[in-house]
């Protein structure tokens, strides 16, 4: 299923819409066989409280067929770099050397977010680890060539603490739908190790599968799962600019991160290892976002797991 863009223009245009989906009904939280168009909503409220032109019809007509819509609820939702008290330890708000992905990290302009990645081979055969553009390459203050940090400043990194520099970040548009929020930061990939703390062996990328269990690794909640609820997202999130910036093509999870996790992978842990499928960008309370790792490698060219990370920990 497709939506076209009218119809996403006129949901979207309703009180409390943030965005809109394709994706299973949910019944008493849990989801069913019937894929619908979801409605994602800041607040879930009442048809009586709602006008009638605010009101989300049970099904809507679009290229010859007639589609469920299903009304979720997600929160506000906004970027998660920022400065707030990890959950879980080992200490993931102090210096490692080597470091795994899941640590704190971030521009010296940030508070901070999270080492998405271990060391990665980029097109042109630079070693790179990936990461949010507003964890490693903030709008209006990064340049390429600018240090990051490990730990983020947020948690006491300066810049004794670099361990990279910036080679590019995505631009956040204020006024047009962008696609990624991602970053590649330069690295030697002896101070790094080839694990996702908590989790293990980082084996590369994966597509999605709607019925998996996937598991992220970030510096505030550690080690968490969810369920994918929904694709093909295009939805509001603040943070960015002034007002909400529109991302489209985006994964919709349940809850599994907070403040601070912006920059994680998210993906599946099998039996050969973690494979990524989105790069965290941003959540609420009930929901989490990712960008597909497809819409990450067409801004930034391929990305493979490098040799020659260390394989200990400090």
């Amino acid at each position: 299923m497709e939506i076209p863009d009218a119809v996403r223009d006129d949901l979207e245009s309703r009180a409390n819409v943030v965005g809109t989906c394709i994706g299973p009904k949910r019944v008493g939280d849990q989801p069913t066989d019937e894929e619908v168009l979801i409605v994602l909503v800041s607040r879930k409220l009442p048809e009586a409280q709602l006008g009638e032109s605010d009101r989300i019809p049970a099904e809507i007509e679009f290229d010859h067929e007639t589609v469920k819509t299903d009304v979720q609820e997600v929160g506000d939702v906004r970027f998660q770099a920022a400065a707030t008290e990890p959950a879980e330890r080992p200490d993931r708000e102090r210096r490692w050397r080597p470091a795994p992905a899941g640590v704190s990290f971030g521009h010296p302009e940030i508070t901070a977010g999270t080492l998405g990645s271990p060391p990665l081979e980029a097109e042109d055969g630079a070693t790179v680890v990936l990461t949010n553009a507003h964890v490693a390459a903030p709008i209006d203050v990064a340049e390429p060539g600018d240090d990051v940090l490990q730990p983020g400043p947020a948690d006491g990194g300066t810049e004794d603490d670099a361990i990279g520099t910036l080679v590019e970040g995505s631009d956040i548009s204020p006024d047009e739908p962008n696609t990624t929020d991602s970053a590649i930061v330069a690295v030697d990939p002896e101070r790094f190790t080839d694990t996702v703390l908590g989790i293990g062996e980082f084996a590369g990328f994966t597509e999605v599968e709607m019925d998996a269990t996937f598991t992220k690794s970030g510096r505030t909640t550690g080690v968490t799962t969810g369920d994918l609820r929904g694709r093909d997202a295009r939805i509001k999130v603040r943070g960015y600019h002034d007002e909400p910036t529109v991302f489209e093509g985006i994964d919709v999870f349940g809850p599994m991160s907070a403040a601070g996790d912006s920059g994680s992978l998210i993906g599946i842990d099998g039996e050969d290892g973690f494979r990524a499928t989105n790069l965290l960008f941003a959540g609420s309370d009930r929901t989490t976002l990712g960008v597909p790792i497809d819409a990450v490698e067409e801004e930034h060219g391929s990305l493979a797991p490098a040799t020659g990370a260390d394989a200990g920990e400090e």
